[in-house]
């Protein structure tokens, strides 16, 4: 493969888009070429503020330069942006999720492998320097097997602040799709896949309210669940009970806590990259702070963390030839695990998951932020 930095599309000036610019941005080996929006303005104010094009999506598909295109669009539209960008030949990095059914995530999955292309997936957080140490901890035995643990995802949900949050109350959308991929994620990727999903699901409220500009006072239509509770049993033998809502005011529980049989572990914030993670073990008089000492912690000053860590992970992995860690298998089987709670609910019973996939292999410790293996040029 050749030196020269990858050249990126975003598809999609939303919310996030600006933090991913900067974290690829941060790596030698990936350049932001160009963005497109349905909507012109935001486009071009993120191409003004980052020095690149505003363009067509067709000039930007057919721009022989470009090899991978960021689709940073909302749910619904992840399925055909992804598939149109995948039939131009191109690797493709999607927010979450991959599709908003199995059968669209499973068509692109298709797609990227009979083109040889690279298709990933957030969420990356994952990799953040707090979740790699878990990892490692984990790994080591330090609260040995573990037995069990909890997933708490509990918010009023995103009319108090996003400023457009419709969508995340329509297909695609809920908290199990929108957040849950952090928590689910972040699990499979401590303890493996998942066997079998119980779960219950429930719809609060039919309509919301916005409470922020620049759409104060407008009316949702709540087409999803927005509380979804159950249990994951995982083919290493643990169970987790997960709780995702938008219906919840306020809470104390930790977002994650593993139980082992020679203490507890309470990890970071899946939905960040890093954060605290504490110890309890068999015998302790009071919990230990363990220090985090792994590389990609911070992003850069005034964006959400390190969003988009997943995209330049999977160029790297292209560069040094092994299998990228934010895999479409990755988030196929986090997606099947999600879809079954609802699933689940609806049957009143158990639902086997039938996909699988690996453990994405931990990031060495010893690197230096940049890189993400020690084989890679």
């Amino acid at each position: 493969m050749s030196n020269e930095p990858m050249k990126v599309g975003i598809v999609g000036a939303g919310n996030i888009s600006a933090t991913y610019v900067a974290t690829l941005h941060m790596f030698d080996f990936i350049r932001v070429k160009s963005v497109y929006d349905l909507y012109r303005e935001p486009a071009r104010k993120l191409a003004e503020q980052f020095g690149i094009e505003a363009v067509a999506l067709d000039a930007m598909l057919s721009d022989p330069e470009i090899g991978l295109i960021i689709n940073l669009t909302t749910p619904v539209s992840h399925y055909a942006i992804s598939k149109k960008a995948l039939l131009a030949g191109k690797h493709v990095y999607s927010e979450k999720p991959l599709g908003v059914s199995m059968a669209e995530a499973e068509e692109l999955m298709s797609i990227a492998r009979a083109g040889d292309l690279r298709l990933g997936c957030a969420p990356d957080t994952f990799l953040g320097g707090g979740h790699q140490l878990t990892r490692r901890l984990l790994d080591e035995g330090r609260i040995g097997k573990t037995i069990s643990a909890t997933a708490m995802l509990l918010l009023p949900g995103h009319e108090h602040w996003h400023p457009n949050p419709a969508f995340f109350y329509g297909r695609g959308g809920g908290p199990m799709l929108d957040v849950g991929p952090y928590y689910v994620t972040n699990l499979i990727a401590l303890l493996g896949p998942v066997r079998e999903v119980f779960g219950t699901a429930k719809i609060t409220r039919i309509e919301r309210t916005v409470k922020t500009d620049p759409r104060r006072g407008e009316t949702i239509k709540v087409l999803v669940p927005t509380h979804l509770t159950g249990v994951m049993e995982f083919h290493s033998g643990a169970t987790v009970t997960i709780a995702t809502s938008f219906d919840v005011i306020k809470h104390k529980h930790n977002q994650i806590e593993l139980y082992g049989s020679e203490g507890t572990m309470v990890t970071p914030d899946p939905n960040n990259f890093s954060g605290k993670v504490d110890i309890f073990r068999d015998g302790d008089d009071a919990w230990r702070e363990i220090p985090v000492d792994h590389p990609y912690t911070e992003g850069v000053p005034g964006h959400l963390g390190l969003r988009g860590l997943g995209a330049a992970e999977m160029v790297d992995s292209l560069r040094s030839g092994r299998q990228h860690r934010v895999s479409s298998e990755l988030a196929f089987h986090a997606l099947e695990v999600m879809t079954a709670f609802e699933r689940s609910a609806q049957s009143r019973s158990a639902v086997a998951i039938h996909s699988s996939c690996g453990r994405p292999d931990p990031i060495p410790r010893t690197i230096n932020e940049g890189r993400f293996s020690l084989s890679a040029l």
